[in-house]
């Protein structure tokens, strides 16, 4: 009997019924232990019409999680035993593949979500994001009351789009619920309510124990121990161990225990409801049971139990025991030889799927007993923690220790190429946590111990990230000299990632300092990246290529591979690179003198959880610049609070862009002291460390910002035809110039500069067709005797068309994309053919750089704006 639960029914037929229209859907059926949200998605299953498959999968108690546990449960019901193919594979393409091509929709259950592995969380974004595109629901049971703020879970289920989402939050049931679950003679219905708190379970299993003048338990331990000491002690020890083994066991392993023997024993457990067997496995009727016999335990015995069936897995079942639970009962039972055995394969197995927070879980159990193993064991096992610690949790003083442990085990084991490979990974830790100096230190320090030694990949790598400090630092002509040392190193020992990482170092040296055959470096960096499905290298290329297009003004170009770069970024789901780039992005539009539209896309970055200080920089710096643009005094914060992480950061290429910023916001107020302490700054900076635009870009703001403190820079450099222009007083010839650069804000400056009145009518119309309102009322504050129209009230924006070219017709198409709906369905709410709306959606697709629907709903997820024009 179910009570008091048909409008979460309801709900969850809703949702499913949604889904042949318009696309798929997720449901979180919430609440604490023993509410009820397994019973009530087995009553969904139960009533449910025909449709296509049902498929579920298990989230297990255990110490550490099976990596993609239930997902592979889920693969195994819709594509069948593995045939050989990788398990990443199967469950991420495989299932979509398979969910993307069936006829009717399917149904896909999780249970326990709060006990899941990473793998999991990575897999349910990857559906999440995906999930209009599908004709499938997805149905989790999770408690959410154990799920704090930050919880991994939480931040995954942030991320799916909250259209798509349903969360049924599971109520206490009330005092007539009680009523109906209770025997007429029974314990006031009052009393029970109040101590169970209304809690399905609680009250199944109070009013199941023995009533005969006992007063009623007080919880489900007191529940559980009054039946438990009712019963034969035979079947007691059953239950026990049953309970040793987390969530429903197979019946052969239960079958395996001794206090098995004797078919009655299980059939007597079976036919009182103290187990349930379901689908091949045999366990409580609820975890809260389970744990309640559990914890009545000797600890004895309950080592002997978990030390039973360690022996069970390593032995007879050895052939299909899961490396998780073997490591999972190793540790329970104590068996340290055991766990030094299996905690690096079980690491290993997590590793391959992707599960880097299991691993590194299997791997601590290991690492306490790493005294005992030979030096050069220990060693590889502190390296494997670090790493797969550090990818998973975060880079702390114990990550660094392990690092430290696993280099000095190997200067004892006389082993130089591995204490330089710790070295490498010392000094990335320390970049990652903004400890340049430091980091800087370990790559030299690999870099003179590896000097004497035979080529190899830890030496190339090494070699390679010391190119790359340098690049990060500006010192571009010291770059490109270790960097090319890294390339031919790489090349002769064959190391793929080096090369490629070596080619993109080398490339954006060159570019950054205007010398164009480093875009060609770039182009066969990325195309070795994609070649080898090196999908993080290939993002930073399209990364750095795009910001060194930019820079030279290479606008239409730089325009086109952002637009690829982005693409490529979602599709993998590149969440770090994504928003990088599309801070990029923001750079570009205000370049394009854009900013309204710049200020929008940079703010939707700023907005994201979860992104690194580095990753928001350049939306943060684009933010204040295209807002001074608009309104100075707003913009003050922001520009302060880009200049704190820009420190925190310490890389010229942010510290100079700040500067400059700086410089702007001055010439827009009027404040010199703004611009003095700006100047000052850049003129303290290594000239070599500026690239040619930003020499020219400090010199230009600090004279039309009044101060004229960086004459210094100009001289002698290789500036850009239009500042080098205005270096020399050349104010018309150099508006002309930036105007064939397509910026009409500096075009219009430059007339500023040229203290002409005859040519403020000029400037403030380019200033107009700019959007820069800012910069208007600056110059009728300081020319009121120039006859200059006065302004209009509201803002003003620069006219553009949608982003991508999209027709207004192709943006309704678009959302409806987007909203999961099929064409035909489209054709109906438009009004049109399907042969009109396929060939719509084949321009969008194309105008999107989209190879599909699911790569457009990406697209549109880290691109929100898309589904808007830009401008009225």
């Amino acid at each position: 009997m179910m009570l008091e639960r048909e409008a979460e029914l309801q709900a969850l037929r809703a949702s499913f019924g949604a889904v042949e229209r318009s696309g798929g859907r997720v449901v979180l059926v919430c609440g604490e232990a023993g509410i009820g949200k397994s019973s009530l998605i087995a009553r969904f299953i139960d009533e449910m019409p025909t449709a296509g498959a049902v498929a579920l999968g298990l989230c297990d108690p255990l110490d550490t999680p099976r990596p993609l546990g239930p997902v592979r449960d889920i693969a195994l019901k819709l594509l069948g035993p593995s045939r050989g193919e990788g398990d990443e594979s199967r469950c991420f393409d495989g299932l979509m593949a398979c969910l993307a091509q069936a006829d009717r929709p399917t149904l896909l259950v999780i249970e326990d979500l709060h006990w899941v592995d990473e793998r999991t969380l990575d897999w349910l974004k990857y559906l999440g994001r995906r999930i209009a595109q599908v004709p499938a629901m997805l149905v989790c049971s999770v408690r959410d009351d154990e799920l704090e703020a930050g919880h991994p879970v939480r931040t995954a289920l942030g991320l799916i789009p909250a259209t798509r989402t349903t969360w049924l939050s599971l109520a206490p049931l009330t005092l007539e619920a009680v009523r109906q679950m209770m025997q007429p003679d029974a314990t006031a219905p009052e009393h029970l309510l109040e101590i169970t708190g209304g809690n399905p379970f609680l009250l199944t299993e109070l009013l199941s124990g023995p009533t005969d003048g006992v007063a009623v338990p007080r919880s489900v331990t007191e529940a559980m121990n009054a039946r438990l000491n009712a019963l034969p002690a035979e079947v007691v020890s059953l239950l026990e161990h049953v309970a040793c083994w987390p969530g429903p066991a197979p019946v052969n392993v239960v079958g395996g225990l001794p206090d098995a023997a004797g078919a009655k024993r299980l059939e007597f457990a079976l036919r009182r409801k103290l187990l349930v067997a379901h689908d091949g496995r045999i366990g409580f009727r609820h975890e809260l049971a389970r744990r309640a016999v559990l914890d009545r335990m000797d600890p004895g015995l309950r080592l002997a139990a978990h030390a039973r069936f360690l022996a069970l897995l390593t032995g007879n079942l050895a052939h299909e025991a899961e490396p998780d639970l073997v490591v999972h009962h190793a540790v329970e039972a104590g068996d340290e030889e055991a766990i030094l055995l299996h905690a690096p394969l079980a690491a290993a197995r997590a590793a391959s799927l992707g599960a880097h927070r299991e691993a590194a879980r299997h791997l601590a159990h290991a690492l306490k007993l790493a005294d005992r193993l030979p030096t050069a064991r220990a060693a590889e096992l502190n390296e494997s923690w670090a790493y797969e610690a550090g990818l998973a949790l975060t880079i702390d003083a114990d990550v660094i220790a392990a690092r430290h442990k696993a280099a000095d085990l190997w200067r004892a084991a006389g082993r130089p190429d591995r204490v330089g490979e710790n070295l490498w990974w010392l000094s990335r830790m320390h970049w990652y946590r903004g400890e340049a100096e430091a980091a800087q230190r370990y790559v030299a320090e690999a870099i003179v111990l590896l000097e004497q030694e035979a080529p190899s990949s830890a030496k190339a790598k090494a070699l390679a990230l010391r190119a790359q400090y340098l690049m990060l630092q500006d010192n571009m002509e010291e770059a490109t000299d270790w960097g090319r040392r890294a390339l031919s190193m790489a090349e002769a020992v064959g190391d793929q990632e080096v090369r490629v990482h070596a080619l993109n170092t080398v490339g954006s040296a060159r570019l950054f300092r205007g010398h164009w055959d480093g875009e060609q470096l770039l182009r066969d960096s990325l195309g070795l990246a994609l070649e080898h499905g090196l999908h993080e290298q290939a993002a930073r290329v399209y990364t750095n290529l795009s910001e060194c297009l930019i820079e030279l003004r290479a606008l239409d170009r730089a325009e086109a591979l952002i637009e690829e770069g982005v693409a490529f970024d979602t599709a993998h789901d590149l969440d770090a690179w994504t928003f990088y780039l599309v801070g990029r992005k923001a750079q570009l539009r205000l370049e394009q003198d854009l900013c309204d539209e710049a200020a929008t896309i940079a703010r939707d970055v700023l907005s994201r959880q979860n992104q690194t200080l580095l990753m928001k920089m350049p939306s943060m710096i684009v933010l204040a610049r295209a807002v001074m643009r608009r309104n100075p005094e707003e913009a003050a914060q922001t520009l302060l609070t880009a200049r704190e992480a820009a420190e925190r950061i310490a890389e010229p290429q942010y510290l100079a862009a700040v500067s400059i910023a700086e410089l702007e916001l001055a010439a827009l107020t009027g404040d010199t002291h703004v611009a003095r302490n700006a100047a000052a700054w850049l003129s303290r900076v290594d000239r070599a460390l500026l690239s040619p635009r930003k020499c020219g870009e400090a010199v230009f703001w600090s004279r039309v910002s009044g101060v004229d403190e960086l004459k210094a820079l100009a001289e002698g450099a290789d500036l850009p035809a239009p500042f080098s222009l205005f270096a020399q007083g050349r104010y018309t010839e150099a508006c002309n110039a930036f105007l064939a650069e397509h910026s009409a804000n500096l075009a219009a400056w430059a007339l500023v500069a040229s203290r002409d009145g005859s040519l403020l009518s000029d400037a403030d119309t380019l200033l107009h067709q700019a959007g820069a309102i800012a910069a208007r009322r600056r110059i009728r504050v300081c020319h009121a005797d120039a006859k200059l129209p006065p302004l209009q009230r509201g803002p003003y924006r620069a006219s553009r068309s949608h982003p991508l070219g999209l027709t207004a017709k192709e943006q309704q198409v678009m959302r409806l994309m987007v909203d999961g709906l099929s064409n035909s369905a489209i054709a109906e709410t438009v009004g049109r053919s399907r042969r009109t709306v396929e060939n719509h959606v084949s321009a969008i697709l194309s105008k999107t750089q989209s190879a599909n629907r699911v790569d457009l709903v990406l697209r549109v997820q880290s691109e929100p704006w898309l589904l808007q024009p830009s401008a009225d």
